[in-house]
């Protein structure tokens, strides 16, 4: 550090180092791609590890190869026709002349009212083969030549994961245009400068193409996959957290020019307390996502890793990338609000704030604490039973107007695919028959592994579904043991319900342990981790039970996924703290030289408006996310932006420093108090 601010060295090496840069993210644009292209969403690999439906996925792949199930339906406004079933028929033989499709599960099935029919068309599940296009050919074919008033639809698993894929596509480049002018509005509302935000937007975009071209290299390469909404996830999270250290280290800046003429004495001050706050900040938040990557469930790993990976690269670029550019532009960057010695660094805002935690600090943390108690309330509304695939999208699909369409005309819709050992067959057939909620089957083959496809009376993903499929494997267990195996659809879900569940119990200890330990080097105490590690799982149960209450009561999202609080509970622990150890960083920094409760507000009014500006980037980063027609995805991105917005307003603004400065230097026990 002190060659790169030697007179005479730091310009010419700082040219070096954005040089360096730019060389690098031309790199990673020229030899990468779309992250898109290497998402994986279908097969075994959107399950968890071990789970019973995905051993079924795999012996059916090494059977026969897997197989895709797409439920294609037609329906009428009245009695069907002749012509209909003619229609329909022609449909099937065509079907079953397109490439990779492997066949037809049944013929067509009337309803018992005489208004519809469905066909189960098996698509193959092969890697390689894409079941988005696949899907669009099959819908394509239902309407040419369609009766007048017959309507069709192609829904089940295959046209679900079609449109899943396609709500992606569709806004991806929305998304990305959406994060960049987040970032350039705060940027340009926080600096009022038409020429400072240049600075931090192109290290942030740098940041971005590094980053997100390393993930692709790793994607490609098999070292890691990409699953579910990994690449919209990673991309707002990057753009959030390199905004929020590129405000932090810009801030210091600034603050260090106010007091000296020398730019480059200025930037080193800024930097040997700043580069420390970012980097046991980047630790926390890497380290938090990043205990994902021990979970069984596939989603969720494949987030966790990509998440970590993210932040430690942005790291990389924002502490030499940014300083160097800094250095660079200098003082005139900040122009016309040029930062000069002995300029009053006054906040009214802030200062006020910080005269009532000071004077009220009692009043500050009971009434912040009470307010956060009572948004608690709204968990009593909370039901993580699962979205059920009609209710998945936020816009209206062809694959929802499927599942429609059948329960108006059908008594059960649960697709359920049981294997036997050819030598049980004969067994799991008729506890098949016997169990609970089963209205139809289908015995394939003799096979080494025998199929029986299985239709329940119920609609995947909800509780009714759950139940018939447990009453179903206890049956199946009980006639033929390990012999047999229970998957399929419905299945899958339920089994990635469990293990999401069976990864809560690891992955959130694991998470207070890791963050524990980084908080407890950063701040060389064990009082203040735990206490700013009790703020933040309040705060987290209050954005729970807020959300919970919105997303029921006004949002029309009467359930959320399993995962939803892992999920929540991953992020929001992490952002929390995040923004505490910028805070608190700064209060043990300014504690060598004032006592605590002073070095608390003197803090308070130094960071204030920077870590609300950068709270503000991150829960407007993550509320683009609501721009995804997926109901789980929107749920997730509301979620952390509200619970930003808490952290920084309510916890960060007042329960911690008020708790801070009721303590005094009791905070930084079992350290001696450094004044």
């Amino acid at each position: 550090m002190s060659v790169l601010f030697r007179k005479g060295f730091a310009r010419k090496i700082a040219a070096a180092v954005v040089v360096a840069w730019m060389a690098i993210a031309v790199v990673a644009v020229l030899a990468s791609g779309p992250l898109d292209d290497v998402r994986i969403t279908s097969g075994s690999s959107m399950l968890a590890r071990g789970v019973e439906s995905a051993r079924v996925l795999d012996l059916i792949a090494k059977q026969s190869g897997r197989v895709v199930p797409a439920l294609v339906i037609y329906e009428r406004d009245g009695p069907l026709q002749r012509a209909d079933i003619k229609a329909a028929r022609q449909d099937l033989r065509q079907f079953k002349a397109l490439p990779n499709v492997i066949g037809m599960a049944s013929a067509p099935v009337p309803s018992a009212d005489g208004h519809a029919l469905q066909a189960t068309v098996l698509l193959s599940g092969k890697p390689g083969v894409l079941i988005s296009p696949l899907v669009e050919r099959l819908r394509q074919i239902t309407v040419e030549g369609s009766p007048p008033g017959l309507i069709s639809h192609v829904s089940g698993p295959g046209g679900a994961a079609a449109d899943y894929v396609d709500s992606f596509r569709q806004v991806d480049g929305t998304l990305l245009a959406l994060s960049l002018a987040v970032v350039l509005l705060v940027l340009l509302a926080v600096y009022r400068s038409p020429v400072l935000w240049v600075i931090p937007m192109l290290a942030v975009v740098v940041a971005y193409l590094c980053s997100a071209a390393a993930l692709y290299a790793l994607a490609r390469s098999g070292l890691m996959t990409l699953r579910a909404a990994t690449p919209e996830v990673f991309t707002v999270l990057v753009f959030g957290v390199a905004t929020d250290y590129a405000l932090l280290l810009v801030a210091r800046y600034r603050e260090r020019l106010r007091t000296t003429a020398d730019q480059t004495a200025a930037l080193k001050d800024a930097l040997s307390g700043g580069i420390r706050t970012v980097v046991a900040s980047a630790l926390t938040v890497a380290g938090g996502v990043g205990c994902l990557i021990v979970a069984d469930t596939h989603a969720l790993r494949s987030i966790g890793a990509a998440a970590a990976i993210g932040i430690l690269i942005t790291t990389a670029v924002m502490v030499t990338l940014l300083p160097a550019l800094m250095l660079l532009g200098g003082r005139r960057a900040f122009w016309p609000s040029t930062p000069r010695p002995g300029e009053s660094t006054r906040d009214g805002l802030w200062q006020g704030v910080a005269g009532f935690v000071g004077q009220r600090p009692r009043l500050a943390w009971t009434g912040s604490a009470l307010l956060l108690t009572m948004l608690c309330m709204g968990l009593t509304t909370l039901d993580a039973s699962g979205i059920p695939p009609s209710s998945l999208f936020t816009m209206r699909t062809d694959s929802v107007d499927g599942y429609d369409a059948l329960r108006r005309h059908y008594p059960a819709s649960a697709p359920v695919v049981v294997l036997a050992r050819q030598d049980r067959s004969d067994a799991v057939e008729r506890a098949v028959h016997e169990a609970e909620g089963v209205v139809a089957m289908q015995a394939g083959p003799p096979a080494p592994w025998r199929t029986f496809d299985v239709v329940l009376a119920a609609e995947p993903n909800t509780p009714d579904a759950q139940r018939l499929v447990e009453a179903l494997r206890t049956s199946v267990r009980g006639a033929a043991g390990g012999a047999a195996l229970v998957g399929g659809f419905t299945t899958e879900l339920l089994d990635v319900k469990n293990a999401v569940l069976d990864d809560a119990v690891l992955i959130v200890p694991l998470i207070l342990l890791v963050v524990g330990l980084i908080l407890v080097v950063l701040l060389r105490s064990l009082v203040a981790p735990l206490l700013l590690m009790g703020t933040v799982v309040l705060s987290f149960a209050a954005t729970l039970g807020l959300c919970s209450a919105l997303f029921t009561q006004l949002l029309g999202y009467p359930v959320v996924d399993a995962s939803f609080a892992l999920y929540a509970f991953v992020f929001l622990m992490a952002f929390g703290i995040d923004y505490n150890i910028f805070l608190m960083a700064r209060v043990r920094e300014e504690a060598a030289r004032l006592d605590t409760r002073e070095a608390t507000l003197h803090a308070l009014r130094a960071t204030g408006g920077v870590i609300t500006a950068a709270g503000v980037v991150l829960a407007a980063a993550f509320f683009v996310l609501t721009v995804l027609p997926l109901v789980p995805v929107v749920q997730l991105g509301l979620l952390v932006a509200i619970g930003v917005v808490i952290d920084t307003v309510v916890v960060r603004s007042f329960l911690v420093p008020a708790l801070a400065h009721h303590m005094g230097r009791r905070i930084w026990w079992p350290a001696r108090a450094t004044s």
